[in-house]
C-alpha cells in the first residue's frame, strides 16, 4: 500500500492506497492558481498585449532560421488556430513590430521577420518579466528553480501528449 503525503494550505494530509486522486485534485488546484496568476500578469503588463509578446517571441525564435518564419508554421508551434495567428501577425505588422518579406524559395509566400522596433519591444517585455520573476523567486535556491523548470517542461510535454492521444481517440 502506498502512502501519499499532500500539503494543503500548509497542513499535511495522508491519503492511503489510491491517494493519486487526491494528488491529482491538488495539482489541478495549483494549476488553476497558476493560471489565475498568469491572468493577473497579463492585466498588468506594459503597452504591448501579452498575446502579442508571445507571438512576437515565437517569430523572433523562428526568425533565427535563415529561411524566416511562415505564419502557418507559427500557428503549429503556438498551438493556435491559423486565424488567431493571422490576427496577431496583422496587429504586429500594423504596429511596425514585424514585417512580411517575400519567401526567397517561393515568391508567392511570405516570411515574417521581427523589425528593430519589435526587437526593442521584445527586449523591454523580457526585462519586465525577468524583474518580476527575480522578485518572485528571490528566496528560491538555484536548484529549486532548475527543478521547477524541468518539472514544468515535463508537465507541458506530457499534457500535450495526453491531449494528442485524447484527440486521436475522439476521431
Amino acid at each position: 500500500m502506498q502512502v501519499w503525503v499532500i500539503v494543503v494550505c500548509g497542513k499535511q494530509r495522508e491519503e492511503m492506497g489510491d491517494g493519486m486522486d487526491a494528488v491529482a485534485r491538488e495539482l489541478e488546484d495549483r494549476l488553476r492558481d497558476l493560471l489565475r496568476v498568469v491572468r493577473m500578469v497579463k492585466q498588468r503588463h506594459h503597452a504591448l498585449p501579452p498575446g502579442l509578446i508571445g507571438t512576437l517571441s515565437l517569430i523572433d525564435r523562428a526568425g533565427a532560421n535563415a529561411t524566416g518564419c511562415h505564419a502557418k508554421e507559427l500557428a503549429v508551434h503556438a498551438g493556435l488556430d491559423p486565424s488567431t495567428v493571422s490576427r496577431a501577425v496583422a496587429a504586429l505588422v500594423a504596429n511596425g513590430l514585424v514585417e512580411r518579406r517575400a519567401d526567397p524559395s517561393d515568391g508567392r509566400a511570405s516570411i515574417l521577420v521581427v523589425t528593430e522596433r519589435g526587437r526593442t519591444a521584445l527586449a523591454e517585455a523580457r526585462d519586465w518579466y525577468d524583474r518580476l520573476l527575480g522578485r518572485a523567486l528571490a528566496d528560491w535556491s538555484p536548484e529549486e528553480v532548475v527543478a521547477l523548470t524541468g518539472a514544468l517542461g515535463r508537465l507541458t510535454t506530457d499534457v500535450e501528449g495526453a491531449l494528442g492521444s485524447t484527440l486521436e481517440a475522439a476521431r
